[in-house]
């Protein structure tokens, strides 16, 4: 068995703790990761919500055209893909304080990479929603 940063492995897959020191970086880390997906889950409904809300009206020969995210698939795409990203975030947040509730540690190995999982693919999520983004904000300003 190995050991990372003196905390060793039995052979049950249960941390062993070398020192308190542990423990108090242990709950740091939780805290970190509990904030950043409350935040991640925050900016996806805002995202979502002011994507979802937001119109615009062009003046085109005397005739008003309303806008809205509904007339270009690529923005009903994010809605929907911030939505979904909120949702994912949402559910993992509520791992997180279930977890610092119970002080337990995840024993489940193949949890362990669906959790990894997700989170690459919502990371990929994100990569692909921004590239859209700019791809948007660069038609938009050429118009």
């Amino acid at each position: 068995m190995s050991s990372y940063l003196g905390v060793g492995v039995s052979p049950g897959n249960v941390p062993v703790y070398h020192g308190s020191n542990l423990k108090v970086i242990d709950r740091r880390v939780r805290l970190a990761e509990l904030i950043l997906r409350c935040l991640i889950c925050g900016l996806s409904i805002l995202s979502a919500v002011l994507i979802g809300t937001d119109s615009q009206v062009r003046e085109i020969f005397s005739i008003q055209k309303k806008a809205k995210f509904t007339d270009m698939k690529a923005l009903v795409f994010l809605v929907i893909a911030n939505g979904l990203a909120a949702a994912y975030s949402l559910v993992q947040v509520l791992r997180c304080v279930l977890g610092m509730i119970r002080g337990s540690v995840l024993f489940n190995k193949p949890l362990a990479w669906v959790i990894f999982s997700g989170d690459q693919v919502t990371t990929q999520r994100a990569c692909l929603v921004i590239s859209i983004e700019v791809n948007l904000t660069v038609k938009v300003t050429r118009v």
